[in-house]
């Protein structure tokens, strides 16, 4: 199956329409393991969504093969490696996980179809940032 980069750019934009998209996110994330709120405990989650908000816009905008988009999700990599923040390569799947139970909770189009085009199109961002660890 290719990936279909509109529907799910659709499908975020269905997601946006709430507010409370990324909150959803985190109150999902922030459970799956126990190292995980450690990392947020000086985070404004208020600034955080919004660096989130975009970030995703981004690793769905790298499958178009952007050169700036690129850049983009490597300086963000850059941030979460062995080196800064140290975001242990294991975390992105509970990362995605996390994003796609938001996206079944607040996309009305949502399926199972869908939800495998959302794991499709973020793979690539996740392997890049995972290749900077």
């Amino acid at each position: 199956m290719s990936v279909d980069y509109e529907a799910v750019h659709e499908s975020y934009d269905r997601c946006l329409k709430d507010d409370t998209f990324f909150d959803t996110f985190y109150d999902l994330f922030l459970v799956k393991s126990p190292e995980i709120p450690p990392l947020f405990k000086d985070t404004d989650f208020r600034k955080q969504k919004q660096v989130v908000r975009v970030s995703v816009l981004m690793m769905i905008r790298l499958g178009l093969g952007e050169p700036q988009t690129r850049e983009a999700i490597e300086k963000l990599g850059e941030v979460h490696s062995s080196r800064d923040r140290n975001i242990r390569p294991e975390l992105y799947d509970l990362w995605l996980n996390s994003l796609c139970e938001s996206v079944k909770q607040h996309d009305p189009e949502y399926t199972l179809e869908l939800e495998q085009q959302w794991r499709d199109t973020m793979q690539p961002g996740i392997d890049l940032m995972v290749s900077m660890y």
